[in-house]
């Protein structure tokens, strides 16, 4: 798969797009790109376009494109405007949280839907959660070599990485999740690590903002997907989400906590997810 470059008036911008049909807009999370696209299988196959931008900081997108949450959401806006995209939904990933939440409050004339997945939407209590200080240290100076170790790791080890991981990112019993992966899961957490991860664009996540009353002027249909067990965004943000969005109902997650889309409910996931964006077609 190859990407592409849009040239917007916030500047250049890097993207994929698959499939064909109403366009979803995917806000990637953090130590993703647009070449993340492993869990957007079921939305082709459910009829829709996916398209997914490198966020301002990752891949060839560059950082000055938009810093801010705000600026990052004007950006996309740019590229919808550029694809002659006008209308589409929102899928908000992990760290891409922020700007999602920030295009579906700020344009609530171009995006349709929101979907929350594992998303951060109350980054100004960050700090506060337990694991928060190991991620960010992970993001420190070292990062790029420690991001190759986990690469070397996920080609030697697949089964080890796939456990490490449910360790980090589950509070489930690691064990007893990997025992539910399938060998493709396994693969798919392994390609992850396997990808290019950002610094510059973590450490740009990390200052993003979005606050009570923005969510609260959000008034498009919003689905929060999340797992009580995601030990690196907390449940805590789903429940934000839910308390603060007028339209939002929650589709809970499994066993794998943040890496929802190998968990063995993520075909009930997908069915849910795609059904919720094609209710406006009925």
């Amino acid at each position: 798969m190859k990407s592409q470059m849009a040239q917007t008036p916030k500047g250049p911008i890097e993207y994929t797009l698959l499939g064909s049909g109403p366009v979803v807009l995917v806000c990637h999370g953090t130590s993703s790109n647009c070449f993340s696209t492993d869990m957007l299988a079921p939305l082709v196959a459910g009829g829709f376009s996916v398209l997914t931008p490198s966020r301002p900081g990752y891949g060839r997108t560059p950082l000055a494109v938009g810093r801010s949450a705000a600026q990052a959401a004007e950006a996309l806006v740019a590229l919808l405007d550029s694809l002659q995209v006008e209308t589409c939904a929102v899928l908000a990933i992990s760290g891409g949280g922020p700007t999602g939440v920030a295009l579906a409050a700020g344009f609530p004339q171009r995006i349709t839907r929101l979907v929350l997945a594992e998303a951060v939407t109350h980054p100004e209590d960050r700090p506060n959660e337990p694991s928060y200080k190991n991620q960010a240290a992970f993001y420190g100076p070292m990062h790029a070599l420690m991001w190759g170790m986990l690469g070397l790791m996920s080609r030697l080890s697949p089964r080890s990485m796939a456990r490490q991981t449910l360790a980090i990112f589950s509070t489930h019993d690691p064990d007893d999740g990997l025992s539910k992966l399938s060998t493709e899961d396994i693969a798919k957490i392994c390609r992850f690590y396997q990808g290019r991860s950002s610094r510059r664009g973590a450490l740009a996540d990390a200052a993003h903002s979005v606050g009570a009353d923005l969510l609260g002027s959000i008034r498009q249909p919003t689905l929060v997907i999340h797992s009580r067990e995601d030990n690196s965004v907390p449940f805590g943000h789903a429940e934000w989400s839910l308390k603060h969005i007028p339209q939002a109902e929650l589709c809970e997650a499994g066993v794998t906590g943040h890496f929802f889309w190998v968990d063995p409910d993520y075909k009930r996931i997908c069915q849910r997810l795609v059904a919720f964006l094609k209710a406006d077609k009925k």
